[in-house]
């Protein structure tokens, strides 16, 4: 039965006059499944589930974030060898937001995720609220994740300097990073250039310039304090310190700076997903088993390099230092959600579904485990690099062949991250659509494919344009927020629906019920609290949700009071 059909006999009781009760108006667990009788193709098995979940996870994470998290940077503390612990805490924290999602995704295995559990348990209102943060989380994460895998194929490629052309292995930096990166980078190199200068004339001077390092770090140099004769009258060019952003061509007024790998990276996983999911997890199979090898392989040559004595001290910032690696690391999880927006494309979804979002899980937090173990083990915590940590352990014991895997591995890594983020936000696009949230465009299917075409072109497009436009360290933050919101109404949602519907069949029961509800709400809650948005972000937020609020009010809550009342 779709929303069209829907009448009050059938839904749940409210009262037509009533605005707010139209808010709070439901589906029930049998119209969503009787709704999703689409034209998506159920090919997923538990194991493309696996494969799905650990693609969307292991990326970043596991590749970059583990550095920081251990040594610690700009605004955070690090939780030294401690960072194990802080897993375990991270994984426990996830593990509860887990276990509810595989209960909603068992017991309603239709396409949604979060918007849809919410729809059931919450009402219309809060789904509308959910399926929004939802789509700004996996919009906001692709456009993160794409612009790191930019930057790890730029490094990559560098390392064939002398055998592959210069435009490919240094190409200009206008041409691999949109308009602020590449201002910010040109900024640095004009420094670091300055710094140079400086310390030439000194030494020339026969005078002692090791202070100038430190005073001219690109970290926290502020170009602005000079006036632009000064560098004129010691001969240094001011505008590459002063006006970055002339490096960078020009349209008449329009500056030329576009990632292009980033683009075509977008382009070739929106292909892939506008063909079949089945192609698209067959892809994700291949670079989840290229880089779980990788993985495996770091693990196995750095065990031998191991030295207990870079273990000690344990945890040098104590539990503060554990509980904000905790922090850190739980974003490292996220993608394990994903899993559930396939769900309609499952062949057996009662049963895969649970099997594909907790194995996931389970996988991960052992591969990371291994991971932050061996690498707090090789490299003291005083050495460890935070930009590429697992490759440059390698490289430190001199084991250049497995770092240059280590990369393969990330790209890979990445790779997969974007496919499967791609896939969750086109079918809550999807979703919300066949709920008439959306306009219907929104869920047709490609006949051929089988696929949420215009959905796959939508996504692609605005990740592509989000990589030229989107302040990355906000967008993260942003993306944080919409997912810790879902986790937090899906364990809600749960608890709710075990006390209206105790009869309701379920195939996996989330256990100790209302205890993991209660845990997942206060353990998301509190990271919302540690995590602290800045301003910029909130106000950003802020906006986000005043365009969804006027859209659904204004779209949205009218047509389906139309599909409800026929008026």
């Amino acid at each position: 039965m779709t929303v069209d059909n829907l009448s009050p006999k059938n839904s749940v009781e409210m009262t037509e006059s009533s605005i707010f009760s139209r808010f709070l108006r439901k589906k029930s667990q049998d119209e969503l499944i009787n709704s999703s009788k689409s034209g998506l193709n159920r090919s997923l098995s538990a194991f493309d589930l696996v494969v799905l979940g650990v693609g969307a996870v292991i990326g970043a994470g596991i590749f970059a974030l583990s550095g920081t998290a251990a040594v610690g940077g700009a605004g955070h503390i690090g939780a030294g060898p401690a960072l194990v612990v802080s897993l375990i805490f991270a994984a426990l924290a996830c593990s509860f937001s887990a276990l509810c999602y595989a209960e909603f995704a068992a017991m309603i295995p239709v396409a949604g995720s979060a918007f849809t559990y919410t729809y059931a348990t919450l009402g219309e209102l809060a789904a509308w609220f959910i399926g929004w943060m939802l789509v700004l989380e996996y919009l906001i994460g692709n456009i993160a994740v794409v612009s790191s895998w930019s930057g790890y194929l730029v490094n990559f490629l560098r390392g064939f300097e002398g055998t592959l052309p210069g435009f490919i292995t240094n190409p200009p930096v206008w041409l691999v990073s949109n308009y602020s990166a590449a201002v910010e980078k040109y900024q640095k190199e004009g420094i670091i250039k300055f710094r140079e200068f400086l310390e030439a004339k000194y030494a020339a001077s026969g005078l002692n310039g090791e202070r100038i390092g430190e005073l001219f770090d690109p970290a926290n140099f502020d170009p602005a304090m000079f006036n632009p004769a000064i560098f004129e009258n010691l001969g240094f060019d001011s505008q590459l310190l002063l006006n970055p952003g002339s490096h960078i061509p020009h349209l008449g007024p329009i500056p030329i700076s576009i990632d292009l790998p980033a683009v075509f990276m977008m382009l070739a996983i929106t292909f892939f997903l506008y063909i079949g999911i089945k192609e698209s997890a067959k892809m994700t199979f291949v670079m989840v088993l290229i880089k779980t090898l990788v993985i495996l392989l770091f693990i196995g040559v750095g065990a031998v390099y191991i030295n207990p004595e870079n273990w000690t001290p344990f945890a040098p910032n104590g539990f503060k230092g554990i509980f904000v690696g905790a922090y850190l690391m739980f974003f490292a999880y996220i993608g394990f959600d994903a899993v559930s927006t396939a769900a309609e494309e499952t062949k057996n979804p009662q049963k895969d579904m649970p099997i594909g979002i907790i194995v996931s899980l389970i996988i991960c937090t052992l591969l990371y485990i291994g991971v932050v173990g061996t690498l707090t083990g090789i490299v003291p915590l005083n050495e460890i690099n935070t930009h590429a940590p697992i490759a440059a352990a390698m490289t430190s014991v001199d084991q250049d062949w497995v770092a240059f895997l280590i990369s393969v591995g990330a790209l890979t890594g990445l790779s997969s991250v974007l496919l499967v983020l791609q896939l969750g936000g086109t079918r809550i696009l999807y979703a919300m659509s066949r709920d008439k949230l959306l306009p219907d465009s929104f869920s047709k299917v490609h006949e051929k494919y089988k696929t949420p075409h215009i959905n796959t072109v939508l996504v692609g497009a605005m990740v592509i344009l989000g990589t030229l436009l989107l302040d990355i360290n906000a967008a993260a933050e942003l993306c944080n927020i919409g997912t810790l919101t879902a986790f937090m109404l899906v364990c809600a949602g749960v608890r709710i629906l075990r006390k209206v519907d105790p009869g309701r069949k379920r195939p996996f029961k989330t256990p100790l019920v209302p205890l993991v509800p209660i845990l997942g709400i206060l353990t998301c809650l509190a990271l919302i609290v540690l995590g602290l948005p800045t301003v910029k972000t909130l106000v950003i937020f802020g906006v986000w949700i005043t365009i969804g609020m006027i859209f659904y009010l204004n779209y949205g809550y009218k047509r389906t009071s139309q599909a409800f009342y026929g008026s």
